[in-house]
């Protein structure tokens, strides 16, 4: 069949988890003969013209479409929060695509920079759709469903209040925020609600305002018009159903990974417990937190911080992990490596930390640990605390929890015993060629189901 992949970044510049994912997905499908393509976002910092804001490469044997999005409104649209989760742009140029290609589905893997626009044009044309939310957008313009103070969030409020708090905070400077958070919340309410029924019209925010309220909605009639949810986490499950999903359309499918050349691991010669952080080096990831965890211990204890990721997406951040490193000897920036060496890289680790402070989606770098036989140490929170059983082939500590990080690593640093114990463990993912064999099945399923109301 002809299958359509989108995500909202991909490969070369951006190789994070989902990208990896729908990139192993497009080779195995096409290793099955399918025929694939793949459309894609691409932040691009420059002001665009329509007929600029659309490219196509091929990468690694796959057409690869993509739209250069500078997150400014265009066309008939001029309210940038609309755009966001609906850019009839890119929804003009998804249909006359759509037509060329004619794929038999389109399988969503992220919508961020293409916007749900591409859910109505495959609902217009009767294309059968999947999705597998790799994060919280669906939900949360912010992907992470956290809040300013670092708090978790549920999702949107049924008036509104706290997305518009999390927007006031996001984009307005600290005194505007702290005056508007200071606002009692029915006032704030009635200020949503006065905006969405057009009764502020001399206000310059009220149509984002107005925008930022009606995204729920709008999305949530966008989610129940996908054919199948495919889920990797029951976290993720009770989300979506939580924020108006129809539970009849979930399947459940953790996610499937291409097995790694495995190496033969062995211990420091110098006796030292070798950490490693593997990801986006951005806030909710947690880094920061890794390092003051091993800044914590005594200089002589035997342990060294390795931390893989890309300086440049976020170069504030990382001024910021560099200074809390300091002179400490024992932390090393490693920067990134192909993902073809990630089996390289854990036989030369002894753990793998994960201190992500946001719900997490179970990061594919807790399947590749697992798979090489390395323990991870993981907040106890959502994705994460489904794969790593505390104690057993892993250790967990409250997110955000320095000290308790901090205690993980001292005990492992000092038991080795129990080290070996949670690589023993240590639990085998579902492999890439698994995962896709079910994505096919359930592909049949929804090209059946479509035929026979044709």
């Amino acid at each position: 069949m002809k299958v359509l992949l989108t995500t909202h970044v991909f490969l070369p510049h951006y190789s994070s988890g989902t990208e990896i994912l729908t990139l192993h997905t497009a080779r195995e499908l096409q290793r099955l003969g399918h025929e694939v393509e793949i459309c894609t976002g691409f932040p691009s910092p420059t002001d665009l013209t329509e007929s600029e804001r659309f490219d196509s490469y091929v990468y690694e044997g796959i057409p690869v479409h993509r739209f250069l999005t500078d997150m400014a409104p265009g066309g008939a649209q001029s309210n940038v929060v609309e755009t966001e989760y609906n850019n009839l742009v890119f929804g003009d140029w998804f249909r006359s695509y759509l037509k060329r290609f004619a794929p038999d589905i389109v399988h969503f893997f992220h919508l961020k920079f293409l916007s749900a626009s591409s859910i109505d044009v495959c609902h217009e044309l009767g294309i059968p759709m999947a999705m597998t939310p790799t994060d919280f957008w669906l939900i949360c313009p912010n992907n992470q469903l956290r809040l300013p103070d670092n708090s978790l969030c549920k999702g949107p409020d049924a008036d509104g209040v706290n997305c518009l708090r999390h927007a006031v905070s996001n984009s307005q400077s600290s005194h505007v925020a702290r005056i508007f958070n200071w606002l009692p919340r029915k006032a704030v309410s009635a200020m949503i609600r006065g905006a969405d029924r057009g009764l502020l019209p001399g206000a310059r925010f009220s149509p984002m305002v107005r925008a930022l309220y009606r995204r729920p909605g709008f999305l949530r009639e966008r989610m129940n018009k996908l054919g199948k949810v495919i889920v990797p986490t029951r976290l993720m499950q009770e989300m979506l159903i939580s924020n108006g999903l129809d539970s009849g359309k979930v399947v459940f499918s953790r996610f499937g990974i291409r097995p790694a050349r495995q190496e033969p691991h062995f211990p420091d010669k110098d006796g030292k417990l070798r950490i490693g952080f593997i990801g986006g080096l951005a806030e909710h990831k947690g880094a920061h937190l890794l390092i003051k965890a091993v800044r914590t211990q005594p200089s002589t204890a035997p342990i060294e911080l390795k931390i893989y990721g890309r300086s440049d997406l976020n170069p504030p951040y990382f001024d910021r992990l560099q200074k809390t490193a300091g002179t400490d000897q024992r932390i090393h920036f490693c920067g990134t490596f192909p993902n073809e060496d990630i089996g390289k890289i854990f036989s030369e680790l002894d753990v793998l930390v994960v201190p992500s402070v946001w719900y997490e989606n179970t990061p594919l770098v807790i399947y590749s640990a697992q798979a090489a036989g390395c323990p991870v140490i993981a907040s106890n929170l959502g994705g994460m605390a489904e794969v790593i059983e505390n104690g057993r082939n892993g250790l967990l500590f409250e997110a955000g929890n320095v000290q308790g990080l901090a205690t993980a690593i001292e005990r492992l640093a000092q038991d080795r015993t129990l080290l070996q114990s949670l690589a023993a463990n240590a639990v085998s993912p579902k492999t890439i060629a698994a995962y896709v064999i079910e994505l096919v099945l359930l592909y049949n399923g929804l090209l059946k189901d479509t035929r026979s109301k044709e």
